[in-house]
C-alpha cells in the first residue's frame, strides 16, 4: 500500500516541495533568485499545481510562458555567479539540511546526485554524511539508507537504488554519476519501489524556490 502512495508523493514533491526551513536569502543569494520572498511567477495567492485557480486555457499558457521566462532569467544569473560563492552557499545550505531535525530523524532517504553542468546545489557533503553510517550506539541497523536516481532509457525513466558507498557510483553517458543496475558481487540493487520500508525524506534538486517553498523545476517534467 504504501508505494502507491509513495508514487504519489513524489509526483506531488515534484511539482511542489513542502514549506521547509531551507537557507534565507541573504543579500548576495537573493539576487541569484535560488531563494526569494516573492511567490514564483508571482502567483501570492494561487497555488502552482491547484487545478481550481488555473480554471482556462488562457491561464495555463500564461503561466507555462512566465515559467520558461523565469527559468531563462534563473539560468542566467547561476551561470554568472560567481564559483567561490557558489560554494559558500551550497556549504550553508548542506550544513542547515544536516542539522535539521527532520534529517537526524531520517532512516531511509531519496537524494540527487549533484550535476555541475546543471549548477545543482552540491550535495556531497550530505551523501557522505549518510554513508558514513556511524550511528551513536555503533549498530549498522540503525544507520541511514540511501537511494539515488538512475535513469533508464532515453525517455528519462528513472529508478531510485539503495548504494553503500560512494565508489558505488559510475559516470553514465552524460558524464552524470549514477549507480550500477548491481553491486560489486553481482547482485541487483535494491530499488526503492520493492523496499520493505517506506522513504521517509527526500531530496530534490530544483532550479528555484520561493520563500512559500514552491518549487521551479527545468521543465523536463
Amino acid at each position: 500500500m504504501w508505494r502507491s502512495g509513495l508514487r504519489q508523493r513524489v509526483k506531488e514533491m515534484l511539482m511542489i516541495l513542502p514549506s521547509c526551513p531551507f537557507l534565507p536569502p541573504s543579500p548576495s543569494s537573493s539576487q541569484h533568485f535560488a531563494f526569494t520572498k516573492k511567490p514564483l511567477l508571482g502567483l501570492a495567492n494561487a497555488s502552482l499545481c491547484s487545478p481550481g485557480t488555473m480554471s482556462t486555457a488562457t491561464n495555463l499558457d500564461g503561466i507555462f510562458k512566465q515559467k520558461q521566462v523565469l527559468r531563462s532569467k534563473v539560468r542566467k544569473s547561476l551561470k554568472s555567479m560567481d564559483p567561490s560563492l557558489r560554494s559558500q552557499e551550497d556549504d550553508a545550505i548542506q550544513s542547515l539540511v544536516l542539522e535539521a531535525p527532520w534529517f537526524k530523524s531520517s532512516q531511509r532517504l531519496c537524494a540527487y546526485i549533484t550535476c555541475s553542468a546543471l549548477r545543482e546545489v552540491d550535495t556531497s557533503k550530505l551523501l557522505s554524511q549518510i554513508l558514513q553510517n556511524p550511528t551513536k550506539d555503533g549498530s549498522v541497523e540503525n544507520a541511514k539508507k540511501l537511494y539515488v536516481p538512475r535513469v533508464e532509457d532515453k525517455n528519462s525513466h528513472m529508478r531510485m537504488l539503495n548504494i553503500s558507498s560512494m565508489d558505488d557510483l559510475i559516470a553514465n553517458s552524460m558524464d552524470i554519476l549514477e549507480p550500477a543496475p548491481v553491486d560489486q558481487h553481482g547482485n541487483a540493487r535494491e530499488d526503492v519501489m520493492q523496499a520493505n520500508d517506506p522513504v521517509d525524506l527526500f531530496l530534490l534538486p530544483g532550479l528555484a524556490f520561493d520563500k512559500s517553498g514552491r518549487r521551479l523545476g527545468r521543465g523536463g517534467g
